[in-house]
């Protein structure tokens, strides 16, 4: 997927780049920071950005439900 080429992609250079410095907290932030980089040109490429506040949360009771009952059926129909 991009999000983990550009995660692979950003750990290897920071690691090229920092050859003595191996801690994770230092090289995990530089990935983390390349996927968010990917995510937001989606959602701006994609015409989503900005459109959180139209998301309904549904409570675990309400989604356990929808489980139950199939509508959240994996199947291809």
């Amino acid at each position: 997927t991009d999000l983990r080429l550009a995660s692979t992609g950003a750990i290897r250079r920071f690691l090229a780049q920092n050859k003595s410095e191996f801690d994770p907290r230092k090289y995990l932030a530089v990935s983390v920071k390349a996927m968010k980089e990917i995510c937001l040109a989606r959602y701006e490429a994609f015409g989503t950005a900005g459109k959180a506040s139209k998301i309904k949360a549904l409570s675990l009771e309400a989604m356990y439900q929808r489980y139950l009952t199939g509508e959240l059926d994996p199947r291809v129909k």
